[in-house]
């Protein structure tokens, strides 16, 4: 049994004492606990008075380490805290870009910890399309992460080319996306073929998963492509699922004249998501910074025609024709159509053949072997 000290700016939520975890912020974690044995969580986190319905009890945090201000983070003002805590773990992770995780990869290094990195996402895109303060320390995260993350002794990367590239490690790595992909049933092509043999290409559905109110998903651009289209004769129904204020693209739907064009689901559980995966023609993933967006591979695994912004991973996924511009209306509406034209079945077909590959027993047994490598220099490292 081992205690790993798990950095990450993944929100946790403490009710009565207990921590809850939202879901997919507890399938990661739980991966740890189940491989290594307890975790110490330095994150940030928020006492409710009532039991958090969307959220998930988490057991196996042990211990938290509370940085509740990030400005105080980067400024070493935690430091104490993190490094006493560390001190009682075999290894450490941090799950980049984070600025809890960055000063985790400090402090391990001063106490010659294991240090474990896990790059979720680009580093200058995650900052710059953030905020204006995103934008000033974007420099500067993007340095820290290249830093970071050559020096790691072990690296997870949820991407199969585009973080390695940028992100380089020195020593051992894998790609392994957090993606739970557990249904590869071949009846979901085929009610995927029958469904797409009966499309009125003239009105069509698309839908994308993501907070509404964070500008870098760029479901805007989308909504303004919907008015283009509409020029064209192409209705589109667009189900936005997701948490969040809805003004933002309320506004720009108002102004695009396509506020009747919008669906917003709200945050959906994801056996819902699949259900409505399965009930729509495109699924569309405009994001201005990504890693390896899990929800594009869920929608591949429900058969979907696929389209994306040429963000990080996003074009490592689908074919060339379904990415277009990022920020661009005119290019994901001039998308849309040539994919249209060319069919929806061959798209289909590729995305549910290549959703496979990211199988839940598939990704479990290269993590598995790599954690048994990160175990077994902990023990090494332990002996001496």
């Amino acid at each position: 049994m081992m205690r790993v000290f798990l950095a990450s700016e993944f929100r946790c939520t403490i009710y009565k004492g207990e921590y809850y975890l939202a879901t997919r912020a507890y399938v990661i974690f739980v991966r740890y606990a189940k491989a290594f044995g307890d975790i110490i969580l330095c994150s940030r986190f928020e006492e409710v008075e009532e039991e958090p319905f969307d959220c998930i009890k988490a057991d196996f945090i042990k211990e938290v380490v509370d940085c509740d201000s990030l400005s105080k983070t980067m400024i070493g003002l935690y430091k104490d805290q993190m490094m006493k805590a560390m001190e009682s773990c075999d290894f450490v992770v941090g799950r980049f870009p984070s600025i809890i995780a960055f000063r985790a990869c400090d402090y391990a290094k001063k106490l010659k910890k294991i240090f474990v990195a896990e790059l979720m996402c680009d580093g200058w895109d995650s900052y710059w399309n953030h905020s204006f303060v995103g934008k000033v320390i974007a420099p500067y995260m993007t340095t820290k992460m290249k830093k970071c993350t050559w020096d790691a002794d072990f690296a997870i990367y949820v991407t199969e080319k585009f973080l390695q590239n940028k992100y380089p490690c020195k020593n051992p790595s894998i790609n392994a996306s957090n993606v739970v992909i557990t249904d590869t049933n071949a009846d979901i092509l085929t009610r995927r073929l029958e469904r797409i043999k009966n499309n009125d290409l003239h009105n069509i559905s698309m839908m994308t998963s993501a907070s509404v109110d964070q500008h870098s998903k760029g479901q805007e651009y989308v909504v303004k492509a919907i008015g283009l289209l509409k020029e064209k004769g192409i209705n589109v129904k667009y189900y936005l699922a997701g948490g969040g204020k809805q003004s933002y693209l309320k506004k720009i739907a108002q102004e695009a004249g396509v506020v009747e064009n919008l669906v917003f689901l709200g945050r959906l559980p994801i056996e819902k998501i699949f259900e409505t995966l399965d009930e729509i023609d495109i699924y569309i993933q405009p994001s201005l910074q990504e890693g390896l967006p899990r929800s594009v591979i869920e929608a591949m695994s429900r058969a979907c025609p696929v389209m994306g912004a040429r963000t990080a991973g996003i074009p490592e996924l689908i074919d060339d024709e379904c990415v277009f511009k990022r920020r661009s209306k005119k290019s994901i509406a001039e998308a849309v159509e040539t994919v249209l034209n060319n069919g929806l079945a061959g798209y289909a077909i590729r995305n549910f053949e290549h959703s496979k590959a990211y199988s839940n027993d598939i990704l479990n047994d290269r993590r598995n072997s790599y954690y048994d490598m990160i175990k077994k220099k902990v023990n090494e490292k332990n002996f001496r």
